[in-house]
Formats: structure tokens, C-alpha cells, sequence
């Protein structure tokens, strides 16, 4: 796989057949807390935008599931741990599919409930002109002569954003999956969508704002200014401001030695 590229999105149409003759409308207590796990699988994974589609289907009844995914191995794993399937509740069909036409929904859990007033901005004056700065920043080679081998950038409004860190990990645990291009000015701002690694459990699936602003001093030298918003309250949200606070202080510092030394070596 070419890490330094796009990597293609597969859609997958899942029907979950019944098992148990007069279902749903005699369900059991204990079937009752299967299916409110299945929903909240299912709600995980519409976060991770692994998820884009799931209701009830009626005459005849079946639960309709369209998942976005690498690869069928994938999409079989996804189904073959959901909770009513893994509990004999349901089988499931799969199918391939296409997804020509999608409007795109946002939900309200995307962000903080509420939001600080916090701002963490970082500068750093780089050796090179803003157009090469601004290529590092909006392109999948440029990206990866400083921030990471692997990424996934479409520079548009709604377009990805992902960074790739550990290229081992399953899709999800990687980086910045899921998060997207907010706006741009060419040459001098960026905004983009950040989350939390994956270790900072329920925060992962909220989204912070990072704005990338750029400032040339000169044909040779370019002032980049980084500001994060969008924080939320609490220490778990401090934890991850002081995370941010060292981890973008090491990203401006790499961008400066790429255009010091040359593209990093990641092998």
C-alpha cells in the first residue's frame, strides 16, 4: 500500500436477517440490552464514520447497515462482532456497493457540548518561501517530508485530513481518521479537524479545530503560526491540551528541519 496517498474507501450494503419467528415485537428483557449494545456499536462506529447508514427496514422486516471500509475483510470483522449478530439475534448478508450520491450529515456529538475559552497557538520560522511551506501542509508528499509517511489529504472543503501515525494499527487507531478540511485561504490558512490519539478514550471521537496560518518574512523565510480551539472543560480535556501543547511543538520542529536539512527519513 502506498502510504503516502489516498487510500480507497470500499461500501458495503448489510442486511441483518432475524432468527426468532415473531421478532421484534415479543422480545425478551435480555434481548431488550442485545439490541441497545447493537445500537451503541453501531453508534460508535457512525462516529468513526465507519457507519453511514442503519435503520429498520420494513415489509419485509430486515435492519439495513451500509458501512464505509478498506476492504470486505474489514467489513465482515465489523458484522461478525456486532453484538444482536454475535448473540445468534441476527445473521447478516453482505454486498458490495457503490455510494454515487451522500449527503453529508454532522452530528451534534462531532464537537464539545460546550466549549472554553482555551487557545494553544505555536509559532515557528521556517527557511523557505510560503509556497513551499503551503505545499508541505495541503499535500500527501508534502506531508510526509515532515509529519508523518502516511496520510490522506484532498484539499476542498470537507475533505480529509488524516495523518497517519501508526501505520500497524487497525483504521481508526492510526491518527487523525475521520477528520476534515474546514476551509483555506491558498498561500496563507489552513483549518482542519483534530482529534485526540486513541489512548484519550471518549475524547477521541470529539473534534478540536486547528488553524494554520502563514506569514512570509521574505522569499526565504516564513512564519507559521498554529492555533488549536475548541477545547473542552475538565482534566481530562487539561490532559489533552498538555499532550497537544509538546506534540505540536514537535511537529513545528520537524517542519523547520525539513526545510533546514531536507525531507525527514521515516525508514
Amino acid at each position: 500500500m502506498d502510504k503516502s496517498g489516498p487510500q480507497s474507501r470500499q461500501h458495503f450494503f448489510i442486511r441483518l436477517i432475524g432468527t426468532i419467528n415473531g421478532w421484534p415485537e415479543n422480545m425478551t428483557t435480555d434481548e431488550k440490552q442485545i439490541m441497545s449494545d447493537h445500537f451503541e456499536y453501531l453508534r460508535e462506529l457512525t462516529l468513526k464514520r465507519k457507519v453511514i447508514a442503519a435503520g429498520p427496514v420494513f415489509d419485509p422486516v430486515f435492519g439495513m447497515i451500509i458501512l464505509q471500509s478498506e476492504s470486505e475483510k474489514e467489513a465482515r470483522h465489523i458484522m461478525d462482532n456486532e453484538p444482536s449478530v454475535v448473540q445468534g439475534i441476527h445473521t447478516y448478508e453482505i454486498s458490495p456497493m457503490r455510494v454515487s450520491l451522500l449527503v453529508d450529515h454532522i452530528p451534534r456529538e462531532r464537537y464539545p457540548a460546550e466549549t472554553t475559552d482555551r487557545i494553544l497557538r505555536k509559532d515557528v520560522i521556517v527557511p523557505a518561501g510560503s509556497d513551499a511551506v503551503w505545499e508541505a501542509w495541503t499535500t500527501g508528499e508534502g506531508a510526509r517530508t515532515f509529519f508523518s509517511e502516511g496520510n490522506m489529504i484532498d484539499l476542498r472543503p470537507g475533505g480529509p485530513y488524516e495523518i497517519y501515525f501508526d501505520h500497524n494499527a487497525e483504521y481508526g487507531r492510526r491518527g487523525s481518521e475521520g477528520c476534515r478540511v474546514l476551509s483555506f485561504l491558498p498561500r496563507q490558512m489552513l483549518s482542519f479537524e483534530w482529534n485526540a490519539p486513541p489512548d484519550f478514550g471518549p475524547l477521541r471521537d470529539l473534534h478540536t479545530q486547528v488553524i494554520v496560518q502563514l506569514d512570509e518574512i521574505d522569499t526565504e523565510l516564513t512564519r507559521v503560526i498554529l492555533t488549536q480551539t475548541g477545547w473542552g472543560g475538565g482534566a481530562d480535556w487539561d490532559r489533552l491540551y498538555d499532550y497537544f501543547d509538546r506534540a505540536w511543538e514537535y511537529v513545528l520542529g520537524n517542519l523547520k528541519k525539513r526545510f533546514e536539512v531536507g525531507p525527514l527519513d521515516w525508514s
